[in-house]
């Protein structure tokens, strides 16, 4: 935001929108008017970004649940094998400093999912509320003050939901990256005749793997590996629009604001 207010200031003081050490006549400087009309320009952009993304954000939600139906595939893949529930205690993986847990992880992972609902839910939300108070803005003749409560919202409100989204999103993309890795070790050990597992099974008394458990651990991997591809392309997009849109409203709001302190 420096460099940007850096720059409008000094467009400003060449106007002759601040005082100068001059006696000459003043010079013809920016208006409230104009600041209000960049301003609204700058939150239309947003408000038109918004709309774009409407449809990829409503997809979420159907992804978010398509997301729960992998974590429970992968639940019932470690319920269903003796060997492999019992084997996946021996994996050397280390999961928020500890020796990987798939109970704790699914849990950990239902519980992103969770709050990852309802951080879209308030994402949506304080969209259509800006868009909503936007579309009450008149082009030509919204006064400083409305402009600036829209601005201010989205400074504010919307960022902040967007920001809460990201990183809930992120939580899930750990901790589902993590199970994919289990698989992956799950996998490469059953196709192989010493791997880890082989050895920790005669340490341990676990049982033979049974003649599916290499395609249920295939299939699941292959399921988490899709969804976290998937899951980090969408927050890629959310971020890439996220920081448009913090650009925007920056400026909308610094225009807003010194169009507001013109007219007192």
């Amino acid at each position: 935001m420096k460099p940007f207010i850096f720059s409008l200031v000094t467009i400003l003081f060449l106007g002759g929108c601040v005082p100068q050490p001059s006696t000459s006549s003043p010079k013809s400087c920016m208006n409230s008017t104009q600041l209000n009309s960049y301003s609204y320009e700058y939150l239309s952009r947003v408000a038109k970004l918004l709309r774009e993304d409407k449809k990829n954000i409503e997809s979420f939600e159907i992804f978010i649940n398509a997301l729960k139906g992998s974590v429970d595939g992968y639940s019932q893949m470690i319920k269903s094998s003796v060997y492999v529930s019992n084997a996946v205690r021996y994996l050397p993986i280390p999961y928020a400093g500890e020796v990987s847990n798939t109970t704790k992880l699914i849990s950990k992972t239902i519980l992103n999912l969770g709050r990852a609902a309802k951080s879209l839910d308030q994402y949506k939300k304080s969209s259509n509320n800006f868009l909503e108070n936007f579309d009450k803005l008149s082009p030509t003749n919204a006064k400083s003050s409305e402009i600036v409560k829209v601005a201010i919202y989205a400074d504010t409100q919307l960022l902040t939901d967007a920001n809460n989204l990201q990183m809930a999103l992120k939580e899930i993309s750990s901790s589902t990256a993590m199970m994919a890795a289990i698989t992956q070790t799950i996998a490469d050990t059953l196709d192989t005749t010493n791997g880890y597992l082989n050895q920790a099974k005669s340490w341990a008394g676990l049982s033979q793997p049974a003649a599916d458990d290499s395609a249920k651990v295939l299939q699941n991997h292959t399921s988490m590996n899709t969804r976290v591809t998937q899951l980090n392309q969408k927050i890629a997009s959310l971020e890439n629009s996220a920081e448009t849109h913090r650009r925007n409203i920056e400026k909308a709001r610094i225009y807003a604001e010194l169009a507001l302190q013109l007219e007192k």
